[in-house]
């Protein structure tokens, strides 16, 4: 029997998911995570074949762990979900995950990704592939959030949203020097000044998804 990972913080919504997935005339054994440290620790101890994950977890995001997903589950097909899907997606399918859908999506819709995912399809969201054919054609990135490392986005996600340098540190597992000089970096390739500024300017950029 194949396994399936949900991965998220809110049991509610594995709930859900576990549902979609019980409804399928083929049965799956399915394990639940609600951090990405449990998630690392079902990947190196259990042989997934599919896993639906939320973008951020309570002690981090996937962005972090999206190396580990593909290095522990080469040959898996990998569904992640997120409110600000375009954002990410290029990024991800660098990395190895396949698919893609807005947590603003209908019940519907989730249910038809999860449903391509059990079959080895790619699922993208109809913002994901029009995002991708926008920077096709236009050749260059507009949006300036486009400009930031990884790394430097995952610093400035957690600095809008309040978190102090100590715990961003903590839950990226780097240094304090590191993360205050990814931030610097990402400030100035947004050309901000302080964190109001950036709040307001970030938030701008991603309600462009």
């Amino acid at each position: 029997m194949e396994t399936i990972l949900i991965a998220d913080d809110q049991e509610i919504i594995r709930i859900g998911i576990r549902v979609i997935i019980d409804r399928q005339p083929e049965k799956y054994t399915v394990i639940e995570a609600a951090t990405c440290t449990e998630v690392k620790q079902i990947v190196s101890h259990h042989k997934i074949q599919y896993a639906i994950v939320e973008m951020f977890l309570a002690d981090g995001n996937i962005f972090s762990a999206a190396h580990q997903f593909t290095d522990f589950l080469p040959h898996s097909s990998i569904l992640v979900y997120s409110m600000h899907e375009k954002m990410y997606a290029r990024r991800l399918m660098q990395k190895g995950i396949r698919g893609f859908v807005s947590k603003k999506a209908s019940v519907h819709e989730l249910e038809h990704a999860i449903l391509c995912l059990l079959k080895g399809d790619i699922y993208l969201s109809a913002a994901v592939k029009e995002e991708l054919f926008r920077q096709t054609k236009a050749g260059l990135m507009a949006n300036p959030i486009d400009l930031l490392s990884d790394r430097e986005l995952e610093v400035i996600e957690y600095v809008a949203a309040g978190e102090t340098p100590t715990e961003i540190a903590r839950k990226m597992k780097l240094d304090i020097t590191t993360v205050s000089t990814y931030r610097r970096r990402a400030f100035g390739k947004l050309d901000v000044h302080h964190i109001i500024e950036l709040r307001e300017k970030f938030l701008l950029y991603k309600m462009q998804d």
